[in-house]
C-alpha cells in the first residue's frame, strides 16, 4: 500500500509543479511582473526540474516494484514474475499501458528540463514558452498516469507470483526498441513548442530556423532508429517471415516521420531565402498532432494489432487533447498570420526549390495514403454495421509508385540549381549520373529478373549513387584543384565546409540503399507450406525463376541441457542446410528453430493456463548480403520424433539494416559545425550568409 500511495503521490506533484511552470511562465508576460520577470523565469525553471525529479522517482519506484516482485501492484503482477530475467524486469516498465504512459511522461518531463536549462545557458528567448508548451503536455500525460490509467492500483489479494510478461515481449529488442521509439516519438513535442514560441514572439528569423531544424532533425533520426529496431523485432521474435506488415501501430509511427521529412526538406527553403514560414510552422505542427493521434491509436485499443494495447478508457481523453491542440494551434496562426507571409516566391518549378516543394507533396500524399488506410476499418465500423479491413495490398499499391517518385527526387533534387534551372542546365548536371545509368540498366534488368517494378527500384537507386556520387566527385575535383591536397584531404575538406549539405547527401544514399533492401525483400521473397518432416528427411527451398536453391535436412528435436530460469520448456528443431556447393552450416552450428514455453504459463492465476498463449516461436535465420535464409518450427510430435517446418527466402534484406549506417552518419555529420572563410566547389568566396544556410536535404 504505501508504495502504491508514494507513486500515486510522486505523479500528482509532478502535475503540481507542470502547473506551477505554466503559470510562473504566463505571469512573467504579464505587465505587473516586468520588474521581476527574471524572478518568475527562474521560478519556471525550477519547476520544470522539479517535474522531472518526482516523474523520474516514479519512475525508479516502479522499476524497485518489479525488482522486489512486489505483486501487490496488479501492474507488476501483470507484466512480471519471480522468474523472469532481470533486464525482463526493467523493461517491463513499458510492458503494459499504465507503466508505458509512464515512460511517455518522464521522457517528456526530460525535453522540458532540457530546453529550459539549453535556453537559460544561451539566452533564448523562445525557450520560456517552449518549455511551458512542453510542461502542458506533461500535465496531461501524468494526469492520465494519475487517474485514468494508473499502474498504483493494489490488488485485492496479493499473489504469491505474478502473471508474467507477454512472451513475445521477452526479447532483447523489446529493451531497446520501444525507448527510442519513446524518445523519437515524445520528441515531436519540441519541434511544436518551439513553434508556438515562435508565433508567439513573432520570431522566426535565422537562429529559430536553426534551432527547430536541430531538434528535427534530432527527432527524425531517433524516430528513424525506433522505427526499424521495430522492424528487426518484428523479423527476429514473431516469426512470420517479415518486418513490416502495414499494422495500425507500425503506421502511427510512420506517419509522423513522413511529416518530418517534408518538414527537413522545406525548412531549407525558409533559411535560405524566406519562404514558407505558414507552410513550416503547419509541418511541425502536423507532426506533433500525428504523434499524439498516433498515440491514441496505441493506447485506446480502437484498432486491431499485435501491438497496441487492450481497449481502455483514455481514448476520450486523447482525442480531446488532440482537438484542443489543434484549435489552440490554429486560432494562434491565424492571429500571426501577417507574420508568416512569406515575401519571397518559387521562381520556377524547374529548380531545387520546386524539387523539394514535390518532394514535400509526396510526402504528405504518403502520409495522407497511410492516415486513410489506417483508420478507414474503425470508420467503417463506427459509421457502418461491419468492419471493412483494408490489406496490405492497398499500402503495396499506394506506396510503391509514390516511393519511386521519392528515390528519383532523392537523385534529381541535390542537383537542380536554385531559382530557376534551364533545361540545358538540367542536362548538364544529369548527364553524368543519366548515361551511366543507362549503361548499366541491363544488368539491373537482369538482376531485377526482367520484372518492371523491381528494375525501375534498383535503377532509380543507381542513379542516386550515381548523382550524389557526381557532386561529391566535382567538389573533390574543385578542392584539388585549388589546393593541390589529396583525395582524402580534399573529401574531409569537402564535408567540413559543408556538413548539413554533405550530411544530406549520405542520408540520401541510406534511402537507395533501403529501398534495395526493401525491393529485394517484397518483390522476390519465396514462402514455402509448413511440410511435416521425420528425423534424416529432406526438403526443397528454391525459387522458381532462379537455379540455386537450398536443401534442408532436418536431423531431429532436441531439448536444450539448461533453460532460462523464465523457460518452462524450450522444443529445438535440428535443420542441417545445403546448397549447390554442398553443406553449408556447420556440423556444430546448424540452424535451430524453437518454441518457447514459459514458466508464467503455471502462474497462479487460472486464466493464463492456456500453453498456446504462452508460448512463442523463434525463428532461425542465416543471413547474408545476398539472401535470409529464415526458418520457424510449426509444430512437432515426440513420439515420432518429427517436426513441421516452414520456410522463407528473403532477398537483400540485411541492406535494410545497412542503410541504417548512411542515416546514423549523415545525420552526425549533418550535426557538425560548418568551418568558415571557404571556398566551395565552384572556387568562388563563399559568403557568410550562405554559409549560415542549413543545407540539410534528409
Amino acid at each position: 500500500m504505501l508504495i502504491a500511495t508514494l507513486g500515486h503521490w510522486l505523479v500528482l506533484l509532478a502535475m503540481l509543479a507542470c502547473a506551477l511552470n505554466i503559470g510562473a511562465t504566463a505571469f512573467s508576460y504579464h505587465r505587473a511582473a516586468n520588474s521581476k520577470r527574471a524572478a518568475w523565469l527562474e521560478t519556471a525553471h525550477n519547476a520544470s526540474f522539479v517535474t522531472w525529479a518526482f516523474v523520474a522517482a516514479a519512475c525508479a519506484l516502479m522499476i524497485f516494484a518489479f525488482l522486489t516482485n512486489n505483486f501487490t501492484l496488479q501492474y507488476v503482477w501483470e507484466n512480471s514474475s519471480r522468474a523472469q530475467p532481470l533486464p525482463f524486469k526493467i523493461s517491463a516498465l513499458w510492458g503494459g499501458q499504465g507503466g508505458s504512459l509512464l515512460l511517455w511522461t518522464f521522457v517528456l518531463a526530460t525535453y522540458g528540463i532540457l530546453v529550459s536549462r539549453g535556453g537559460r545557458r544561451s539566452g533564448q528567448e523562445l525557450s520560456p514558452i517552449a518549455t511551458s508548451v512542453i510542461c502542458a503536455t506533461t500535465l496531461f500525460f501524468a494526469g492520465l498516469v494519475a487517474f485514468s490509467a494508473s499502474p498504483w492500483v493494489v490488488m485485492e489479494q496479493i499473489p504469491q507470483d505474478g502473471r508474467g510478461m507477454n512472451p513475445l515481449l521477452q526479447n532483447y529488442w523489446m529493451q531497446i526498441h520501444p525507448p527510442t521509439l519513446y524518445i523519437g516519438y515524445v520528441g515531436c513535442t519540441v519541434p511544436f513548442a518551439f513553434a508556438v514560441a515562435a508565433l508567439f514572439h513573432r520570431k522566426f528569423d535565422e537562429a529559430w530556423v536553426a534551432l527547430i531544424r536541430r531538434w528535427v532533425l534530432f527527432t527524425w533520426i531517433v524516430l528513424t532508429v525506433g522505427i526499424v529496431l521495430g522492424g528487426v523485432w518484428a523479423y527476429e521474435t514473431l516469426g512470420w517471415g517479415g518486418y513490416w506488415a502495414w499494422d495500425p501501430v507500425e503506421n502511427a509511427s510512420l506517419m509522423p516521420w513522413l511529416s518530418a521529412t517534408a518538414f527537413l526538406h522545406s525548412i531549407m527553403l525558409q533559411g535560405r531565402r524566406g519562404l514558407l514560414k505558414n507552410w513550416n510552422i503547419a509541418l511541425v505542427t502536423l507532426t506533433f498532432l500525428l504523434s499524439v493521434f498516433g498515440t491514441f491509436l496505441t493506447r485506446s485499443g480502437v484498432v486491431q494489432s499485435v501491438h497496441s494495447f487492450a481497449e481502455s478508457g483514455v481514448g476520450g481523453y486523447f482525442l480531446s487533447f488532440l482537438g484542443f491542440a489543434l484549435v489552440a494551434t490554429m486560432i494562434l496562426i491565424y492571429w500571426r498570420r501577417s507574420e508568416l507571409v512569406s515575401d519571397a516566391k518559387i521562381e520556377s518549378v524547374l529548380s531545387r526549390e520546386g524539387a523539394f516543394m514535390l518532394n514535400n507533396f509526396l510526402l504528405l500524399g504518403c502520409t495522407l495514403a497511410v492516415l486513410l488506410g489506417t483508420v478507414y476499418p474503425t470508420l467503417s465500423d463506427a459509421i457502418g454495421n461491419e468492419r471493412v479491413n483494408v490489406s496490405k495490398d492497398y499500402f503495396n499499391t499506394t506506396m510503391a509508385p509514390l516511393g519511386l517518385l521519392l528515390l528519383a527526387l532523392t537523385g534529381i533534387g541535390p542537383l537542380l540549381a536554385w531559382r530557376r534551372t534551364t533545361i540545358s542546365g538540367i542536362w548538364k548536371v544529369l548527364k553524368f549520373p543519366v548515361l551511366w545509368t543507362l549503361a548499366f540498366s541491363p544488368i539491373l534488368w537482369f538482376l531485377a529478373q526482367w520484372r518492371t517494378g523491381a528494375a525501375t527500384a534498383f535503377t532509380l537507386s543507381f542513379f542516386v549513387f550515381m548523382a550524389i556520387g557526381f557532386e561529391f566527385f566535382r567538389g573533390i575535383k574543385a578542392l584539388r584543384a585549388k589546393r593541390n591536397s589529396s583525395v582524402l584531404d580534399a573529401s574531409a575538406d569537402l564535408i567540413s565546409f559543408n556538413p548539413a549539405r554533405y550530411g544530406g547527401y549520405i542520408v540520401h544514399l541510406g534511402v537507395a540503399v533501403m529501398f534495395i533492401g526493401l525491393t529485394g525483400s517484397s518483390l522476390f521473397k519465396v514462402e514455402t507450406q509448413s511440410i511435416l518432416l521425420h528425423k534424416g528427411e529432406r526438403m526443397r527451398v528454391k525459387d522458381a525463376n532462379r537455379d540455386s536453391e537450398y536443401v534442408l535436412r532436418f536431423d531431429g528435436l532436441e531439448r536444450p541441457e539448461k533453460l532460462d530460469p523464465h523457460l518452462r520448456d524450450q522444443m529445438t528443431a535440428r535443420v542441417t542446410v545445403f546448397d549447390d556447393n554442398g553443406q553449408v552450416t556447420p556440423n556444430d552450428r546448424p540452424m535451430r528453430p524453437h518454441i518457447d514455453f514459459f514458466a508464467a504459463a503455471t502462474a497462479s492465476d487460472p486464466q493464463t493456463k492456456d500453453e498456446e498463449g504462452q508460448s512463442a516461436r523463434r525463428p532461425s535465420i542465416r543471413s547474408t548480403p545476398a539472401n535470409d535464409l529464415y526458418l520457424v518450427l510449426d509444430g512437432y510430435d515426440t513420439k515420432d520424433n518429427s517436426a513441421s517446418i516452414k520456410a522463407y527466402m528473403n532477398p537483400l534484406v540485411m541492406w535494410i539494416w545497412i542503410s541504417q549506417a548512411f542515416f546514423i552518419l549523415g545525420t552526425l555529420v549533418a550535426f557538425i559545425p560548418p568551418r568558415r572563410n571557404v571556398v566551395d566547389r565552384g572556387n568562388t568566396p563563399t559568403s557568410k550568409k550562405a554559409e549560415r544556410e542549413p543545407e540539410l536535404v534528409a
